[in-house]
Formats: C-alpha cells, structure tokens, sequence
C-alpha cells in the first residue's frame, strides 16, 4: 500500500513532529510555536525562500519582506499574500 503525503506537509514541515525533533522535540525544550510559523529554523527558512523564488524577489525586496515578517509568525500562504501586496503582484 502507497500512501501520498502532500507535498506541502513534507517540505514546509506539517505533520506533526516524529523524527528528529520537529514539534514535539521544541515542545520538550520548552520552545513554543509562534502563529502559524514552524518552528524549525530551516523550515522557517524554506517558507520565505519559496516565497522569494515564487514572486522573482530582488535583494533589496528580500531585505523589505524579511524586516515586515520578521516575529510576526505568519505561515507560507500568509507571507506570500503580504508579499503580493507589498510589491504589487496581484
């Protein structure tokens, strides 16, 4: 039996935490999540480098995203809508 995980849940870090720490391991360092922002570092990171790669975003549009998003705990679909409204891509 094959069972498909959606792409979004592998690659943006859904699902829940087994593995190697994930939700339940920050839980047990007393982390905690903050919105919809995953906790894990690189994941936070492969959610604005997705965006940024979506929307073609030069560096200086980069610096003006990260500085609105920053410890906002918005998740994917949030930061590409602000995004989107901040540089003019409807």
């Amino acid at each position: 039996m094959t069972v498909l995980i959606p792409l979004s849940l592998t690659f943006f870090g859904g699902g829940g935490g087994g593995g190697r720490g994930g939700f339940r391991g920050a839980r047990r360092l007393g982390r905690r999540q903050q919105g919809n922002t995953p906790m894990n570092n690189s994941r936070q990171n492969a959610q604005f480098n997705a965006v940024v790669r979506t929307l073609g975003l030069n560096k200086d549009q980069q610096r003006e995203l990260h500085d609105a998003i920053s410890g906002r705990g918005l998740g994917f679909r949030e930061i590409l809508d602000l995004a989107r409204d901040m540089f003019g891509f409807n």
